[in-house]
């Protein structure tokens, strides 16, 4: 017969046993973390910044980053943000997000990516990478297990799901060059690793684009699926005290396009949130389609800083955020607007470049 020291002394090695193991993958979910692009970082970033220390922060795509320049807008206008984002996102994020984002701050507005809606039926529908773009360097949290659970498995099919909790398991045969250090692994996994630019990554390239009459006053209502994301990231919103604005940035848009925002426009409004669609605003931001975009769907360094400006115009007019510049808790800001300065010129200097070697006809 077991005596009662003997059952604790087996209840305890249990335990031992289950913490052990909890803290090796921990740590080895620190040391096998992929660098995917600018994903990773970009998404951990945002839990590296200062509890409640954020105006604003902008949720989405590619279409958020890389067009969005917070230091910009602290150096002209004095508010902070954050752009929390991953290629592809996928508009079912969104409510996972804001709920990590009002976990760490308190905004006085979130900007939300429209353009995640018009994609997810065709051009970019929800893939393994899509989702793990913003999961493999979102903490390991209940709100993760959340949307692991229920879009990993009815979206994509997956029944083993343990490989998007730990990413180790999916890369650990990754070589070492391509993956992060282990000290800022460990930052990442444990929510304290700084984005040097808060989210934004400026692109040096330059391709040509031909303007497309995209306007039309047609709504084209999106598949069952993305409507319910809708349906439910709107209601979701009528029950946070937050104001949201839903944006289109500027691209080669088309009426077919056009028409799904025509249809989300309408919805967002009636649920009592703000809507633009910045292409709508070209003339305004004189916008250049020789030179400011590098393909048909993103802007470079040069149409980013216009569309900053406006956008930052907008919020200005329209909503109340403070100035920081002369507050000294946002010191940091004020340090590393300088490192952001000189990394600006640098990416200038490479586009004046691309653009001589052009015109030279090399």
């Amino acid at each position: 017969m077991i005596s009662v020291k003997e059952h604790i002394i087996s209840i305890i090695k249990i335990i031992v046993f289950i913490v052990t193991t909890f803290v090796m993958c921990f740590c080895l979910n620190g040391y096998f973390i992929p660098m995917l692009g600018s994903d990773t970082v970009i998404i951990s970033g945002l839990y590296g910044e200062k509890n409640n220390s954020l105006d604003m922060v902008y949720i989405g795509g590619s279409a958020c980053f890389v067009y969005y320049q917070p230091f910009k807008t602290y150096n002209d206008y004095g508010f902070t943000s954050y752009n929390f984002g991953a290629n592809t996102i996928q508009a079912e994020f969104y409510k996972y997000m804001i709920d990590e984002v009002l976990k760490e701050q308190s905004p006085d507005l979130i900007v939300l990516d429209a353009r995640a809606f018009q994609y997810r039926d065709k051009d970019q529908p929800p893939t393994d990478v899509a989702y793990r773009n913003v999961l493999t360097g979102m903490p390991l949290n209940i709100n993760k297990a959340k949307f692991i659970e229920r879009y990993v498995r009815s979206k994509l099919g997956e029944n083993d799901t343990l490989s998007y909790y730990f990413s180790f398991i999916r890369f650990h045969s990754a070589p070492s060059y391509e993956r992060y250090s282990l000290s800022e692994g460990i930052k990442m996994i444990t929510g304290n690793y700084k984005h040097v630019f808060k989210g934004q990554m400026l692109v040096p390239r330059i391709e040509k684009q031909e303007y497309i009459d995209y306007k039309t006053e047609e709504e084209k209502v999106m598949e069952d699926d993305t409507v319910k994301i809708l349906d439910e990231l709107l209601e979701y919103l009528k029950t946070k005290n937050i104001k949201v604005l839903f944006v289109v940035s500027p691209y080669i848009e088309e009426k077919e396009h056009k028409k799904v925002f025509n249809y989300v426009e309408r919805r967002v409004k009636e649920a009592g949130f703000d809507f633009i669609d910045a292409n709508d605003y070209k003339d305004e931001m004189n916008i250049d389609y020789d030179i400011d975009f590098y393909n048909s769907s993103h802007m470079n360094v040069y149409g980013s800083d216009k569309y900053t400006d406006f956008l930052n115009k907008y919020i200005s007019d329209n909503y109340k955020l403070k100035d920081h510049r002369n507050d000294a808790e946002y010191n940091d800001w004020n340090q590393q607007l300088e490192v952001w300065k000189e990394n600006k010129q640098s990416v200038y200097e490479i586009m004046e470049e691309a653009m001589e070697l052009e015109n030279d006809g090399v």
